[in-house]
This record gives C-alpha cells, sequence and structure tokens, in this order.
C-alpha cells in the first residue's frame, strides 16, 4: 500500500493539473472550477475522488477498470521514488489511496480544501511537473 501511496501521491498532482488535453491547470480557479461540484468554493473529498476517478477513467485505454504500466503516463510518476505494484493499477485501489493525498493538504482538517489549501495543491503540482522536467 506505501508504494501505492506513492503512486498515487505523483499521479494526483498529475492529475489534478492536467485536463484531458494535457494542458496544465495550475491555478487554484482552475482546480475549483473542475472539482467543486457544488460551487461552495471548496473540495471536499468526495469532490476531490470523483474528479480524480473520472480522470483515471479517461485514460482507461482498454476500459478494464485497470491501468497497466503503459498506460500510466510517464508524468504521473515524475520525480517520484514509486513503483506500480505488479506493472497495475485498479479503479478501486486508485480510489482507496485517495485519503492520504487529500488529507496531506488539508490543513486544517476540515474535511476540505479551501483556497489556500487549493493554491498549496497547485504549488506541489507545479514543484512535481518541475522535477520531472
Amino acid at each position: 500500500m506505501k508504494q501505492l501511496t506513492h503512486v498515487a501521491t505523483a499521479a494526483l498532482l498529475a492529475l489534478a493539473g492536467s485536463a484531458l488535453a494535457g494542458e496544465p491547470v495550475d491555478t487554484a480557479a482552475q482546480l475549483l472550477e473542475r472539482m467543486d461540484r457544488n460551487v461552495d468554493g471548496k473540495i471536499s473529498f468526495e469532490e476531490y475522488r470523483n474528479a480524480m476517478v473520472r480522470r483515471f477513467d479517461a485514460i482507461d485505454g482498454d476500459g478494464d477498470g485497470t491501468l497497466v504500466a503503459q498506460e500510466i503516463p510517464p508524468e504521473w510518476l515524475a520525480g517520484a521514488q514509486a513503483r506500480v505494484p505488479g506493472g497495475k493499477v485498479s479503479r478501486a485501489e486508485f480510489g482507496d489511496s485517495l485519503q492520504p493525498v487529500f488529507d496531506r493538504f488539508d490543513a486544517d482538517k476540515d474535511g476540505q480544501l479551501d483556497v489556500a489549501e487549493i493554491e498549496a495543491f497547485a504549488g506541489a503540482r507545479k514543484a512535481q511537473e518541475g522535477a520531472g522536467s
């Protein structure tokens, strides 16, 4: 599970900052626009998880609910000391690994990411992107 969490951390930073077309989304406003479904100015864990799983599904080329090594974009692992156990990650494993990543940025531990916490998330995304270059 620890390896999977490292993969999820790298993947989620890349996912949160990548539109389907592959263009970076690095501002809190853009992340809010994509993830804040109830338009309350915050991102709940449910909104975050749903956005991440939608992105997972979008790149699952064969639609089998599992990403194999060939389907995992290399930028998802940029700067991470991570391996994908067994060469694949299931949708369920991926979804289950999201809470620790969310919690890392939920500084006040209220279960929602506010603008300042989303800015921190966006900053980590930029740093992750830079580490992969």
